[in-house]
């Protein structure tokens, strides 16, 4: 199957044929090339054959670095990329992985695209059109196959251009050790060979799975028979409910990392559900990699949801940002590929190893690394006045100054008790993350620090550490934390999801033991970068994690995939703070003289 798109200019016809080194000088300019569109079939080592959508820039007398993804979602998924790159002197390939599209084998989600992408690297390096180097590009689960194949040491591979990248049993499907609801929609999305775009783009029917689930107590085992998902992929998923060996093999290891040595630019988003994962990369790279390695990974944060690092947009959800937030991701990928293989200017938001945007202030800073932003730590103890700290209008404190005294706050939580008898709760649907949280009658500890005495710029990861007794040897929370401004509207800041067993790791499990005082530390925030404002509060949420969304942990220690409403057990909450126990917030902050509360 093969299609011609003509330039936007009748005059490219005319063209004669010109060299590589002609077509990327036009790079800068508008699309003037003719290109062809083809499908090809790519063999693997085992005899499969793997479907790929090519474009290639017609009228190079030489051949010329190539640039390819592979994705889940079908070929088709990457039209406009393939062209605008083809038009603009690259071959591109948008690869199906196995078993959708056209690609020939079974689909296993995560789990087998690391050869399969090291062979096409190999395959693409060989062919005419190619000078031998090539590099790989995409967002999420395209981001993902990029660390991936890098784990099987591709020589040709020249650079990656990871965004918004999964890490497998870290961000997706199962972060914090908690399943996500989502991974049966998710694999709805991706079974069988065709596109299931309607199907997974229904919010009604899959919101109402999850909320039927939630209502009737049914085991998180049976979300695929609830909704109608074939089971062969989910049930082996939820085997390995945490990050065990099972998720670990499919990421790099600290060898892999220490060999990489080839430019990475790495995109991510303080809103974007797999930051988590993009920046376990990142700081994997940092820790195991060599200084040579390290020096060629740069890193761009900034205001962006999910899809926000692919289509930045001004607003999200209430919050608007500078002019300045909205990047073209496309030019941007295109003058690092000119960077790199043709030696052109360096992209203007490359100016450091780290890019990152201070949302308020609106502004980009940069930094050679991320322990380089924040200058310092602001702690604020947890504290309260006769263990009052149940609701915004009597709740406890943060101080800057160590407590002297001793206290306990605690909540009550029963996991039979569903999200919408709470109707603020139940309208904001997660259940957690919006500021009315701390209004509902919903079990919870809120505290909230004196105005602040200037501006105070926080960058990097929030952190909270809990001096914590259970009654029960396991249960859910969530910690929260806003800015509330003077005029008492709420910025949010970040959430950080916490199940007890895996409060000395998510990668192992150890059960609490009933009425020992013991630290849980909600270290799963986002990285993100904000000015607060002279004048603002700080409020912090801690609650139970009850919702449609995740599977319910009902507080007995069992197998929270399986557990029902015969498995459920009421947890006393009890903080604990002052001078041997100085539960606090801590916050990265970029001037540590500034913003006293």
């Amino acid at each position: 199957m093969r299609w011609v798109i003509a330039a936007s200019t009748s005059l490219a016809l005319l063209q004669p044929a010109v060299t590589l080194a002609q077509i990327q000088a036009d790079a800068d300019s508008a699309a003037v090339h003719e290109i062809l569109i083809a499908d090809v079939m790519i063999p693997m080592r085992d005899g499969v054959r793997l479907n790929a959508r090519m474009y290639r820039p017609l009228g190079a007398t030489s051949p010329g670095p190539a640039v390819f993804s592979l994705t889940p979602y079908t070929s088709d998924d990457a039209h406009q990329r393939g062209r605008f790159f083809a038009q603009h002197g690259y071959v591109y390939l948008n690869v199906n992985t196995r078993g959708r599209g056209g690609s020939e084998g079974e689909s296993w989600p995560l789990e087998q695209d690391g050869p399969d992408g090291y062979d096409i690297v190999e395959w693409i390096g060989q062919q005419p059109w190619c000078d031998g180097r090539v590099a790989m590009r995409g967002g999420s689960y395209r981001g993902m196959v990029q660390w991936q194949t890098l784990k099987e040491d591709p020589q040709v591979l020249a650079t990656v251009v990871p965004t918004a990248a999964v890490h497998p049993g870290w961000d997706y499907p199962n972060p914090s050790g908690i399943f996500l609801s989502y991974a049966a929609r998710w694999l709805a999305f991706v079974n069988g060979a065709a596109s299931q775009s309607s199907l997974f783009g229904d919010d009604d029917y899959w919101q109402g799975k999850y909320l039927e689930k939630h209502r009737e107590h049914r085991p998180f085992a049976d979300l695929d028979e609830l909704t109608g998902l074939p089971p062969r992929v989910f049930q082996r998923w939820i085997e390995h409910p945490y990050y065990d060996r099972f998720w670990q093999d499919m990421n790099p290891g600290p060898e892999d990392y220490a060999r990489l040595d080839l430019p990475v630019l790495t995109i991510t988003g303080y809103f974007d559900g797999d930051q988590p994962g993009a920046m376990k990369y990142y700081s994997d790279h940092m820790l195991y990699g060599s200084a040579s390695g390290a020096a060629k990974h740069y890193l761009v944060l900034g205001p962006w949801s999910h899809a926000g690092t692919r289509n930045p947009a001004k607003e999200l959800g209430g919050l608007t940002f500078g002019d300045n937030s909205v990047l073209d991701m496309e030019q941007l990928h295109l003058d690092w590929f000119n960077w790199v293989f043709h030696a052109g200017e360096q992209p203007e938001i490359l100016r450091d190893r780290v890019a990152y945007y201070v949302m308020e202030a609106n502004e980009w800073k940069y930094a050679p690394n991320v322990e380089a932003v924040a200058t310092g730590t602001r702690t604020w103890y947890l504290t309260s006045r006769d263990g009052h700290a149940n609701d915004v209008f009597r709740s406890g404190g943060l101080s800057l100054e160590q407590p002297t005294v001793a206290g306990t706050d605690s909540y009550t939580y029963d996991p039979l008790v569903t999200i919408e008898a709470y109707s603020e709760l139940a309208a904001l649907n997660s259940g957690y993350i919006g500021a009315g949280a701390a209004f509902t009658p919903y079990p919870k500890l809120v505290y909230h620090s004196p105005p602040l005495e200037g501006d105070l710029e926080v960058s990097g990861y929030a952190k909270v550490a809990a001096y914590i007794e259970l009654n029960v040897p396991d249960t859910d929370m969530v910690a929260s934390l806003y800015e509330v401004r003077r005029d008492g509207s709420t910025i949010y800041l970040g959430t950080s999801e916490l199940r007890a067993r895996h409060r000395e790791g998510v990668d192992r499990v150890v059960l609490a033991e009933p009425g020992e005082i013991e630290l849980y530390t909600f270290d799963r925030f986002y990285w993100f970068s904000r000015r607060l404002l002279e004048g603002s509060r700080l409020r912090l949420v801690i609650m139970p994690l009850n919702t449609p969304d995740r599977d319910k942990n009902y507080n007995s220690g069992g197998d929270t995939i399986r557990e029902t409403a015969a498995d459920a057990r009421t947890a006393v909450v009890k903080l604990h703070h002052g001078p041997q126990h100085p539960s606090a917030v801590l916050l990265p902050v970029s001037h540590s003289d500034g913003g006293r509360g």
